[in-house]
């Protein structure tokens, strides 16, 4: 947040400042880096809360949900760098693909929302109690802010996309929505995360090229 101070007796700037320099916001740099730093951290806090809320979380559900939500964090800079354009579609299928799964599991297309939408308390919680930036830098700017909430936006878009999907071909097939998923089922899912984690590697590799370039 910006900050008014007085400007001296006659309306002009003071031309010393005994705090020093003035504040300003972090750099995208920075935020990446502190996504980057807690990205861990976050889809821990994220499953732990997903946890808190599910009834009768299947054991082998919640080891795979906690891939799930590690893959969506480490997704979260990437869509914000330099390879945005290349990182979102990769963003969008993982939302959709956990859409899927939440479908498979039984829950409601809200259910599923819901799980989605603890991401955007999560990042709010670890903004307030760890800000970004160091020095004279004074946290988030509203842009930046906008961004990561739109990509929560967006990962809610594409898990009703993944979930209704899911019922309409299930339904249309005429085998209805099983209450619980199989261990095929999960390995079908692994496998298609593998494949969404080798991208986001490659995507990561020309990140780190582009670095040493510059």
């Amino acid at each position: 947040m910006a900050s008014f101070k007085s400007s001296g007796s006659h309306g002009h700037p003071s031309t010393s400042d005994p705090a020093g320099p003035p504040s300003r916001m972090v750099s995208l740099d920075e935020v990446l880096m502190w996504l980057e730093g807690h990205r861990d951290s976050m889809a821990s806090r994220w499953l732990l809360e997903l946890r808190s809320r599910s009834r009768d979380l299947d054991p082998e559900d919640e080891r795979l949900l906690g891939e799930f939500l590690a893959l969506l964090v480490r997704l979260l800079p990437e869509c914000l760098g330099a390879y945005r354009q290349q990182a979102l579609p990769l963003l969008h299928q993982a939302a959709e693909l956990y859409g899927h799964l939440a479908a498979l599991r039984g829950l409601a297309a809200g259910e599923g929302v819901e799980e989605i939408q603890l991401l955007r308390e999560v990042i709010l919680r670890f903004l307030f109690r760890d800000p970004p930036g160091e020095g004279r830098a004074k946290g988030l700017g509203l842009r930046e802010l906008l961004h990561l909430s739109r990509l929560v936006d967006q990962l809610v878009t594409h898990t009703s996309i993944g979930h209704t999907d899911t019922l309409f071909f299930k339904l249309f097939q005429g085998h209805g929505v099983p209450a619980s998923t199989s261990q095929q089922t999960r390995a079908e899912v692994r496998d298609q995360l593998m494949e969404i984690r080798e991208e986001l590697e490659g995507l990561r590799a020309l990140d780190v090229g582009l670095e040493d370039r510059g």
